[in-house]
């Protein structure tokens, strides 16, 4: 027999015909643009199906709302399929998510494990993943899903329950990888930071609960840093007091189905109208100049793709100053989605030579924790094998 021969008979031994193929023919990443041009354009073009991600950061960073901005998009891009959000911590504000991400929550089910112990609550995302019409997944969040070791002892007595959810989290996510890549959804796991000591310099130290599983089987881990509020036309204020909106900021430290070259991005939301995905589109256009600057007020819509100069439907060339453009962005939807598919094609591409969205500051801020729990790895290490 030959090699191929032997292929083609696990193939039939395994009942699966896509075991394994010819590598000329294997499929290139299908991405889930979410809507939010601040969030796909680092990600080129969005989150990938058939993966495991996680979302981490302190607490009050925006983790929560931008997991909903991604399970919305889900729903619109597949209303066929059954999202689940597992609320380990029982806090989730379905109304104030379904306003400001577009959450649907009638085509969604809310799984609030009240007596579960953490491994129960695996065992049942396992079993909702291997049905056919699952959806997007979340799990919020890792440290609260408590080992049966734990909540069969009474709070008196200490049974040693550091690290003891890492091992069935490890196992659990080892069967998940193949399953989501099988039915083609995506898994978020949301993660806390925790501050777990401080440097001799007393910088603090960070740390990720749920041992080395997380990191080691996510494909996208996204880095939420501190969000900020939007007051009038500034949008970093660090006093939500009188605040119309919010931003949250975020680094990509993890990505096996692409680059990280682009650094980060943000989200905008208004407290009125939710997710600001057109100011924040508009925001990032000019920055990198997807939008063509003519001189120092007057600009142009161009089709990256084809160098082509987008017109009117009277024939005249889109140019003008900046709010000219927006309110015909704003007021003709046909063009608005054809301007959107073309930005979402053009930064899917493989070039990563448009530059970074978040300034130095936010990049140093966010790196600074990534690298603190990197330090911290072997202390997480130790937990585990307790």
């Amino acid at each position: 027999m030959s090699v191929l021969d032997v292929a083609k008979q696990l193939n039939r031994d395994y009942k699966n015909d896509k075991l394994i193929i010819k590598a000329d023919v294997v499929p290139t990443y299908e991405r889930l643009s979410t809507g939010a041009f601040g969030f796909d354009y680092p990600l080129f073009g969005g989150l990938v199906l058939g993966r495991i991600c996680t979302f981490a950061g302190l607490y009050h960073s925006g983790k929560t709302t931008a997991a909903c901005v991604a399970m919305a998009a889900f729903q619109r891009k597949f209303p066929n399929k059954t999202c689940i959000y597992v609320d380990m911590e029982h806090s989730l504000d379905i109304k104030f998510q379904a306003k400001m991400t577009g959450l649907d929550p009638t085509r969604m089910l809310y799984f609030n494990p009240t007596t579960l112990t953490g491994e129960q609550v695996l065992d049942a995302i396992l079993t909702f993943q291997k049905e056919e019409d699952i959806g997007m997944i979340i799990l919020d969040s890792i440290p609260a899903l408590l080992p049966a070791q734990a909540l069969e002892n009474d709070m008196e007595k200490d049974p040693g329950m550091r690290g003891t959810i890492a091992k069935p989290l490890h196992r659990f996510l080892i069967a998940m990888s193949s399953l989501v890549n099988e039915r083609n959804n995506i898994f978020i796991m949301i993660n806390q930071v925790r501050v777990e000591g401080k440097t001799f310099t007393g910088a603090p130290i960070y740390g990720e609960p749920g041992g080395q599983g997380p990191q080691y089987y996510s494909s996208i881990k996204v880095r939420f840093g501190t969000r900020t509020f939007i007051k009038g036309d500034k949008v970093d204020a660090s006093d939500g007091e009188g605040a119309s909106g919010f931003r949250l900021k975020f680094s990509i430290t993890k990505n096996k189905c692409g680059s990280i070259s682009r650094g980060g991005g943000f989200m905008s939301f208004s407290y009125d109208k939710g997710l600001m995905w057109m100011e924040d589109l508009l925001e990032i256009a000019y920055k990198f100049e997807f939008i063509k600057r003519l001189t120092s007020v007057t600009y142009q819509f161009v089709n990256l793709e084809t160098g082509e100069i987008y017109k009117t439907e009277d024939g005249e060339e889109l140019t003008g100053k900046r709010k000219d453009l927006e309110e015909y962005l704003y007021t003709h939807p046909k063009f608005q989605n054809e301007f959107m598919g073309m930005l979402n094609r053009y930064i899917s591409a493989s070039d990563d030579s448009y530059g970074e969205i978040l300034d130095e500051r936010d990049r140093v801020e966010i790196k600074s924790q990534e690298d603190s729990v990197d330090a911290n790895m072997s202390k997480a290490i130790v937990r585990e094998d307790k």
